[in-house]
């Protein structure tokens, strides 16, 4: 990956049961989410906690190949559910 990206990519991924489509970008070193949504299954029965947030951001760094410091923390206000 280029160490500046602007264009937006989007990566699915699986966690707890539940599907994730990630939007965000490489800015830098780092990659930054700009959106993340619930596929499915609806309605999430389950509390989109700090430890969640960070299950969702180990499994984006696996499908981005990266290592998990070179992903930025997801925020909360961040999370369509």
């Amino acid at each position: 990956m280029s160490t500046h990206n602007k264009l937006a990519t989007r990566v699915q991924v699986e966690v707890d049961g539940y599907n994730w489509r990630i939007h965000g970008r490489q800015h830098g070193l780092r990659w930054h989410c700009h959106l993340v949504e619930l596929v499915g299954p609806l309605p999430l029965d389950y509390p989109v906690t700090p430890r969640f947030r960070d299950k969702i951001r180990t499994a984006l760094a696996k499908a981005l190949e990266m290592d998990e410091s070179e992903v930025a923390r997801i925020p909360a206000d961040l999370i369509l559910a």
